[in-house]
């Protein structure tokens, strides 16, 4: 296994430099379907994050983590410290259930339904989402 960490400014502008980095490193292990599906959860996990998780840390940053196995990969995404709690869980929508006409709010059931595993709780003091891949028959 390897281990890469990232960190990234809470800013917007830095969400779609930090999924094309982290998507350069899956190339070789993901095919090109969980690499959709990996760019797709990432994207939509990173700017909920920057958009949604409120601090009042001068200069917030999202710390990742992002290991790499033999046909797996995991993502895990901190909040920035002071970030409240938000168990995207607890809170995502059936995709079945949204009117395709309306602009916002399938961000949590697409990563709901392009990652294999989603796990979200403490871990060293702060909150982090965990995301698995691995390709689908």
């Amino acid at each position: 296994m390897t281990v890469h960490s990232f960190h990234m400014p809470k800013l917007l502008d830095d969400v779609d430099p930090m999924v094309m980095a982290l998507a350069s490193k899956v190339d070789d292990i993901l095919p090109m379907e969980a690499r959709f599906r990996f760019e797709v959860s990432v994207s939509e996990a990173l700017t909920n994050l920057v958009i949604h998780a409120n601090t009042d840390a001068k200069d917030p940053i999202i710390d990742i983590r992002l290991t790499l196995g033999d046909t797996t990969v995991t993502l895990e995404a901190f909040d920035p410290s002071g970030a409240a709690p938000f168990d995207i869980r607890a809170h995502a929508p059936d995709l079945s259930q949204i009117n395709p006409s309306v602009e916002n709010g399938r961000g949590l059931g697409l990563i709901m339904e392009c990652a294999d595993s989603v796990d979200y709780g403490p871990v060293a003091h702060k909150n982090r989402l965990k995301l698995t891949f691995t390709a689908r028959p």
